[in-house]
C-alpha cells in the first residue's frame, strides 16, 4: 500500500524517477506503470487547471533570460513537429511538468495540448517500464 503512494507521488515529480523507484520497491511492472501515468497525469491536470497562479508565479520565479530562453526551445519544437510533437517529445526530453507548463505559454489550443500531453506521459511511462523492467531482469 505504501509502495503505491510512493510511487504515485513520485510519479508527479517524474516519469524518469518513478519507474526506478517502483523497481527498487519490487513493485509489479504493471503497478509501477499505472501508478506512474496516474501521478504524473494528476500534476499535468492540476496544472493545466490553475493556469493563471502557475503563470503569475513563473514570471515571478524565473528571470526573464532564463524564460526566454525555454520559450525559443519550446518554439523550436512547436515549429517543428507541432502540438502533438511537444507533447510527446517534451514529456521525455524535458518532464511532463515543464512542457505543460511551457506549452500553456504558447499553444492557443490547451484542450488538445493537455490531451496529448497525458498521452506522452502514457506512451513513455509504458515504455520506459518495460525498458527498465527487461534491464533489471537481465542484471
Amino acid at each position: 500500500m505504501y509502495n503505491l503512494m510512493i510511487i504515485y507521488f513520485t510519479g508527479m515529480l517524474g516519469i524518469q524517477k518513478a519507474v526506478p523507484l517502483g523497481i527498487m520497491l519490487k513493485t509489479p511492472p504493471p503497478i509501477i506503470c499505472l501508478m506512474t501515468i496516474l501521478g504524473a497525469s494528476t500534476m499535468v491536470i492540476v496544472i493545466y487547471v490553475l493556469n493563471q497562479l502557475v503563470k503569475q508565479f513563473r514570471l515571478r520565479r524565473m528571470n526573464e533570460n532564463k524564460l526566454e530562453k525555454r520559450k525559443i526551445k519550446t518554439n523550436k519544437l512547436i515549429s517543428k513537429f507541432g502540438i502533438v510533437g511537444l507533447s510527446l517529445i517534451g514529456t521525455v526530453i524535458m518532464g511532463h511538468h515543464i512542457t505543460i507548463l511551457m506549452g500553456l505559454i504558447v499553444v492557443n489550443k490547451k484542450t488538445k495540448l493537455l490531451g496529448w500531453t497525458i498521452i506522452g506521459i502514457i506512451l513513455w511511462t509504458t515504455v520506459l517500464t518495460t525498458a527498465v523492467t527487461l534491464c533489471s531482469k537481465l542484471f
